[in-house]
């Protein structure tokens, strides 16, 4: 039955002698309160969510629940069920609390396994810190456009990945139903990318190669890594020793963009420059922390500090360099695809993932032999027996 609420009705209502009776209030449809034969009294809503309807008590019972909260709890109820959005999730969204809790939910459930994982984390830490205290519901489209904004000024293309990872973040908690819909939805690129093709030559290889010897470990090694294995950065940073035998080193599908792993063959002058390296961590390369390297920017900006190219030159032309110098001393062109692990279809990614390891050992080898007549000047026994392929 309907009745007008004032606190002076509600504590008016008397027990009833058998089961329970309810009261609807007749300012706030929806809002009841209903009474047993203890008199106890509790307020209740009675509302529809996504069509099916749902009666939920509200805590504690009256009177420590007055009369004015509880008309307050109600219309939140009632408006969440008008979009679909029920006491669990509300309760979930609540208890997410935080951009950086979402963060940390984010990482642990979603990016756990992720390749990328240390730069996504590094991110989360550095350039979207200022947001960790504020209620991930708080930021908005404008926040985010000017983070990015901010970031373009001074790294086009990072401010392109730091806009990917955001949005990464709020589409998952999106579909965790922690918020109702993502603010960085559509939100443009704010630099153009192309697809590059600088190629470093072999001068400006000969003029590299030292300074990554005087950039010392962990760095050195590591870039004169990248250009004998050709293999990205990523994978390079996460090698361990325990993947490393005499057949080569075992690349982890885990470790692999192309989450497909596979043998990297390694050439005498990749073994001379690993037996350099002192195992102090199981990762081949470490700073101070037994995890991949991070600071990339900054090691880079250390080697340009040493030697300045004629024209600038990024991380991943190394691995661009690799595959079209071999190319030019010869190297089949469906080895060098395999060296670089690109992904294959069809049958060859079953039936011919190790077939060509001979092959890719014989190319490794080759392009070392190059390397020595680059950085030394002198000739270099560059003759290799490879399989042609037909």
């Amino acid at each position: 039955m309907a009745l007008k609420f004032t606190d002076k009705t509600l504590r008016g209502l008397n027990p009833p002698a058998t089961g329970q009776v309810d009261y609807w209030d007749e300012l706030l449809p929806g809002l009841g309160i209903r009474i047993g034969t203890t008199g106890k009294k509790s307020f209740f809503v009675g509302t529809r969510i996504s069509g099916h309807y749902r009666r939920i008590t509200l805590k504690p019972p009256y009177p420590h629940l007055e009369l004015a909260e509880a008309r307050k709890q109600a219309r939140a109820i009632i408006a969440d069920a008008h979009a679909g959005i029920g006491p669990e999730v509300r309760k979930k969204r609540s208890e997410a609390g935080t951009f950086k809790a979402v963060c940390d939910a984010f990482m642990t459930d979603y990016a756990k396994n992720h390749r990328t994982k240390s730069e996504m984390q590094r991110k989360i830490d550095v350039e979207l810190a200022d947001w960790h205290d504020r209620q991930i519901t708080e930021i908005t489209r404008a926040d985010i456009k000017e983070k990015v904004r901010l970031k373009a000024r001074e790294a086009g293309v990072s401010a392109n990945r730091l806009l990917g990872l955001i949005g990464k973040i709020f589409a998952w908690a999106l579909d965790e139903e922690i918020i109702d819909a993502s603010p960085a939805l559509r939100i443009k690129q704010p630099t153009e990318e192309f697809e590059r093709d600088r190629v470093l030559s072999l001068d400006e290889i000969k003029l590299l190669w030292p300074a990554f010897e005087q950039t010392g470990y962990p760095w050195g090694p590591l870039y004169q890594m990248l250009l004998l294995t050709a293999q990205r950065r990523g994978e390079v940073a996460s090698m361990k020793w325990s993947q490393i035998n005499n057949d080569g080193w075992r690349l982890p599908a885990a470790n692999a963009k192309t989450k497909t792993g596979h043998l990297v063959p390694l050439s005498s002058l990749a073994r001379e420059i690993l037996g350099g390296i002192p195992q102090i961590s199981e990762y081949v390369f470490r700073a101070h922390v037994d995890a991949p390297l991070q600071g990339w920017s900054l090691a880079k900006r250390r080697i340009d500090k040493i030697v300045t190219l004629p024209e600038p030159w990024h991380t991943h032309d190394l691995r661009r360099s690799a595959a079209t110098h071999m190319r030019s001393i010869g190297v089949d062109r469906l080895v060098v695809s395999k060296v670089l692990n690109h992904a294959e279809g069809g049958i060859t990614k079953v039936y011919d993932r190790w077939s060509a390891d001979p092959e890719k050992m014989a190319a490794m080898e080759r392009w070392a032999n190059r390397l020595r007549e680059i950085i030394s000047g002198a000739a270099g026994d560059n003759v290799v027996q490879m399989r042609t392929s037909s």
